[in-house]
């Protein structure tokens, strides 16, 4: 896993060159190259569990190239790269302004590379300056660059300065003579590496082109699914292995599987569409993959794709390195995937307590739990029960309508007129459970497990956003969220609504089903049956939204309750404001006992805001503190277990917000 980084140098990192420091130049004692807490994520995504990543780096001296250990060192959320402060005089032109460009190999410990410095107006400078590439360096001030993303500017650097800069080595696909013209027209074989980088971008994510293989698993009858996504810190860079014990291929099957838009025939409840989900979903995350497979009682075949070794179309079958050889061994029977060279993702997820590559494994497993809910349920017609693992653990499904709390309503099957008859929609609305709801079912076993509960019906986010219909195709779900046109938007109140969709691929024409598999239209006809089904469920959660809250939250004895009903004016705004909301009106003490409502404690990693109060479904409100405000931060834990004391801070927040400080405090920090 190589990568480019490029920083804009400031005066406070400047330090750590010795000429600097003679000039009397030096503002601070940082004396290290700061890095920024997103690039060290894309970088070095396994990095979370070490405070230090170690290097081995070439660089510039007096006498030449020379190579020294040296190390990042993490410094509360960013890191800094320390370990060498070049005395050299060959820096005497450091100043803010310049680039610092560096060329890592992170697939291995320690990772190695080299790293220079360019004067502001260097020609190489104002090259890389001056390319696309380099646009988020107005941002963010350092980036990182993986293969062809930087294409033109390890360009510039390696011809500028070839001993410490190499540019990614692509072969060039020989160009055939033109052949004789015929009578009617002339063939035009496309250039092979530039058609497969266009088939390849066709809109997956990670776990959508995972899922695509999936689907060519199951189609084979598998019903064991092994998926390994090896650590990219362990030498053989960023690669993923899907193994399956179907009935695998023999030669011929897998050299037409490896043909873009095989001619494969699917069977009625295949999984798959165009002949193309193989090649387009392995594209789309990697420049090379292998598939080996083998059918019962025979010997294992094996093809590779790779993006810079395409000239005739020739898919490779070379000998597998011995690393490669342990991955993809079959026993009797299936198919392995191997996808090696994999691009990194250009913002990497986060999640709280987990790493980058920690955060990868959870988002593929949430999206598979769900899409494959019925394979692993063994709820899908006419197959067996199906078992995904990631790395040794097993997924369990997920079911969007599955809660024991969700009801039912009845269940119609539409027909959809095609050529030679008809196709068949399963349709049927759901209504999930309140929030109340599934408190009160878990009061007795914990809130954790209550939490848990809400946060699978949300599907791991807002459950306003996951209202409305699930598509599915062969169970398969292909598509959820959102009313499809019918109603315009997500209404808070109808969030607890969902409608089941299911067809098969007879009605793939019908519903537009696009080559990802990921894009569907609904029919107009089925448009207007499922809204009066839909109707019905929107309402029911109408009607639970408009109900009192079945949980009231009693206050600690002695603390008393207010109505805020008081103004605050003129240079005092912001602190009668904040006592209104916690003592009442000026000059009248409250005596109300009334219940606080229910408030929830959310940390959460944003640099978008330092807090954020929001209104639940119920009347709850929900806090959401973020690490920019160490201190809110630290109170809020403090808080936790005292409902009153967190009812009143939500109303002091909240009084803030309407005087916009917290706008004038993130512009303070920006500033």
């Amino acid at each position: 896993m190589r990568f480019l980084i490029l920083r804009i140098l400031t005066h406070s990192e400047l330090g750590m060159f010795h000429e600097y420091r003679r000039q009397g130049k030096e503002g601070s004692k940082q004396r290290a190259i700061h890095f920024h807490w997103k690039v060290v994520e894309r970088v070095f995504p396994a990095a979370k569990d070490s405070d230090v990543i170690e290097m081995i780096l070439r660089y510039d001296t007096d006498e030449g190239i020379s190579e020294v250990h040296q190390w990042l060192k993490r410094q509360e959320r960013n890191w800094r790269m320390e370990g060498n402060c070049p005395t050299d005089q060959c820096y005497h032109f450091v100043a803010p302004g310049c680039l610092f460009a560096m060329e890592i190999e992170a697939g291995s410990s320690p990772a190695t590379g080299s790293w220079a410095v360019f004067p502001a107006d260097h020609h190489v400078t104002k090259a890389i300056l001056a390319d696309g590439e380099s646009s988020r360096l107005a941002k963010t001030a350092m980036v990182a660059l993986y293969d062809d993303e930087g294409e033109r500017a390890w360009k510039t650097l390696s011809e500028a300065r070839p001993d410490l800069f190499t540019a990614p080595q692509k072969e060039t696909a020989m160009v055939p003579p033109l052949p004789q013209v015929p009578l009617n027209g002339i063939e035009l074989a496309p250039n092979p590496a530039r058609l497969v980088r266009i088939l390849g971008s066709v809109g997956h994510t990670m776990p959508s082109a995972v899922a695509d293989l999936v689907d060519n698993a199951i189609s084979a009858d598998a019903t064991k699914i092994d998926i390994t996504f090896g650590r990219p810190d362990r030498g053989h860079g960023r690669w993923m292995s899907i193994a399956d014990n179907g009935t695998g291929m023999d030669a011929a099957t897998l050299a037409e599987a490896m043909r873009i838009g095989s001619s494969t025939d699917y069977e009625n409840h295949s999984l798959g569409k165009y002949g193309y989900g193989l090649k387009g979903a392995s594209w789309s995350q990697a420049k090379v993959f292998t598939v080996v497979t083998r059918c019962d009682g025979a010997a294992a075949s094996h093809l590779t794709w790779d993006i810079d070794n395409m000239d005739g179309w020739i898919a490779r079958s070379d000998p597998l390195a011995p690393w490669e050889q342990e991955i993809t061994a079959i026993w009797n029977h299936g198919t392995v995937v191997l996808w090696k060279d994999m691009h990194p993702p250009q913002t990497m997820p986060a999640a709280r307590g987990l790493d980058p590559f920690s955060s990868e494994i959870m988002l593929l497993e949430r999206h598979l739990a769900l899409v494959f809910h019925r394979f692993l349920e063994a709820k899908a017609a006419g197959r067996k029960k199906v078992t995904i693992t990631i790395n040794g653990h097993r997924v369990e499904p997920n079911n969007p309508v599955g809660h024991q709390l969700t009801s039912a309503f009845d269940a119609k099957t539409i027909r959809i007129p095609i050529e030679g008859g008809d196709g068949k929609v399963f349709v049927q609305a759901f209504l999930l459970p309140s929030e109340d709801e599934i408190a009160s079912h878990y009061k007795d076993i914990g809130a954790a497990e209550a939490r848990r509960a809400l946060d699978l019906l949300g599907l791991h986010g807002k459950r306003n956003e996951t209202q409305g219909l699930f598509i599915y195709r062969h169970d398969r779900l292909i598509k959820w969220g959102g009313w499809h046109q019918m109603w315009e938007t997500n209404d808070e109140k109808t969030k607890l609504a969902r409608v089941v969709v299911n067809f098969d691929k007879v009605l793939d024409d019908a519903f537009k089903i696009n080559i990802s598999k990921q894009i569907v239209h609904l029919p107009m006809q089925l448009q207007t049956e499922v809204k009066t089904l839909a109707t019905a469920a929107r309402k029911a959660s109408q009607n639970k939204y408009r109900k009192p809250r079945q949980i009231p939250v009693t206050p600690p004895a002695g603390v008393p309750t207010s109505k805020n009903s008081g103004t605050a004016s003129g240079a005092a705004h912001v602190a009668g404001a904040v006592t209104a909301s916690l003592s009442g009106s000026a000059g009248t003490k409250s005596t109300s006992t009334a219940a606080f409502p229910q408030v929830g404690i959310r940390e959460v990693r944003t640099e978008k805001f330092m807090w954020k109060v929001t209104k639940g479904l119920t009347g709850s409100v929900d806090i959401q503190v973020s690490e920019l405000s160490p201190s809110l931060f630290a109170l809020v834990r403090q808080l936790r277990s005292d409902p009153g004391a967190l009812a009143h801070l939500a109303a002091f927040l909240g009084k803030l917000d309407g005087v916009e400080v917290q706008k004038q405090l993130m512009a303070e920090k920006d500033a």
